[in-house]
């Protein structure tokens, strides 16, 4: 039987959402019920369509990038939490970023975050923070 190799998008995913919990985030792959009552703030990694890889190869090698979207919800009181959670995984996705099944390279002009002011939700604030990631597979 010939074992697979975890794909690079599932690699990335999983080493910012290990990272996420690391640093003590609430931390999902999707944006939870309301129900669930969820503490603010929390962080929602790769949603589905929020993961991409355009892979390209080598005679020897994988190569390509990976593209992945980090959303960090927080209610407007905190903003600078959220804005605080953007620089740490933007900061993190700058340089070499290696998880031990591959190594990717992330240059900072291919990186973008941004901050918004979230009413998708009637007679409520949020604030997002939005981490855009392309990360080279090397």
């Amino acid at each position: 039987m010939v074992k697979i190799r975890q794909s690079p998008s599932q690699d990335v995913f999983n080493y910012f959402y290990n990272l996420s919990q690391e640093w003590g985030y609430n931390t999902f792959e999707f944006l939870p019920p309301v129900e669930n009552n969820v503490e603010y703030p929390f962080v929602q990694i790769g949603e589905v369509g929020e993961v991409g890889e355009v892979p390209g190869n080598t005679k020897t090698e994988l190569t390509g990038a990976i593209t992945l979207t980090i959303n960090c919800w927080g209610t407007y009181k905190q903003r600078l939490a959220i804005s605080e959670m953007v620089e740490r995984f933007f900061y993190a996705s700058i340089g070499r970023v290696n998880t031990g099944n591959y190594s990717y390279y992330g240059q900072v002009q291919q990186q973008s975050k941004q901050i918004i002011t979230d009413t998708s939700v009637p007679d409520t604030t949020f604030m997002r923070g939005i981490v855009m990631i392309k990360l080279q597979i090397q």
